[in-house]
């Protein structure tokens, strides 16, 4: 059975991606850009926009494995960022036989060095690059049928996100949301954890360098 994210090209391009994102500026939690910038402000996510914030190696399995065990064929991601999670996102997409990758980041300059990734991968022809805020990207245009969510961007968007993209979750969608143990992500944590609005939800947590990261794997139950 083919598995393309241990293929030898995939593995040189995400080392040689961790080791560049070792070398970019820090990000807002480790020191980065700080206040006065407004938190979630237009203004704090151009000054990252040289910025990674990647997924971690052991998060990114996990998001291929999703893929491919829920049989995924359309996938919208919000935050591309450098598109290192775009890659394990595609990757598990292409061995599933195909099918579309939406995703959707802030900055134009990520979506270029994400795109020539996604191309060095070998898997930019399976996905759909959109510029802007995701709360107008992903409100036309989007699949009749949703299969998984990522979502990776500002947190205080998360639950708007979701919002936008919930009518098009087919019954046993995935949603995946990175760094729940972030501030502003409360409101989020609570809609999908309330079984009333149509999820089954668990708090999970790999880590990376010795370091935790808490994440959010939620199941759609609605139309079950």
């Amino acid at each position: 059975m083919t598995c393309t994210i241990t293929s030898p090209r995939i593995q040189r391009l995400l080392n040689d991606l961790y080791a560049d994102a070792e070398k970019s500026p820090l990000s807002p939690r480790a020191g980065g850009p700080q206040p006065p910038y407004p938190r979630g402000s237009r203004e704090l996510f151009h000054a990252l926009r040289h910025v990674y914030m990647a997924i971690g190696p052991e998060f990114g399995k996990l998001l291929y494995t999703l893929v491919r065990t829920s049989r995924s064929r359309n996938i919208v991601e919000f935050g591309t960022s450098m598109g290192i999670s775009t890659i394990f996102l595609a990757a598990g997409l292409q061995d599933n036989g195909g099918g579309q990758l939406i995703t959707t980041e802030f900055e134009p300059e990520k979506i270029t060095r994400a795109r020539q990734n996604l191309s060095d991968a070998g898997l930019v022809e399976l996905v759909q690059f959109r510029i802007g805020d995701a709360y107008e990207t992903l409100q036309n245009d989007m699949p009749q049928s949703v299969d998984f969510l990522f979502l990776d961007g500002a947190k205080e968007m998360y639950l708007d996100v979701l919002k936008v993209v919930e009518p098009h979750l087919r019954p046993g969608a995935i949603i995946a949301a990175d760094n729940t143990d972030h501030d502003g992500i409360e409101t989020y944590l609570s809609y999908v954890r309330n079984p009333a609005h149509g999820y089954a939800s668990s708090a999970i947590q790999t880590t990376r360098d010795g370091h935790p990261s808490g994440h959010e794997i939620s199941y759609r139950t609605l139309g079950e």
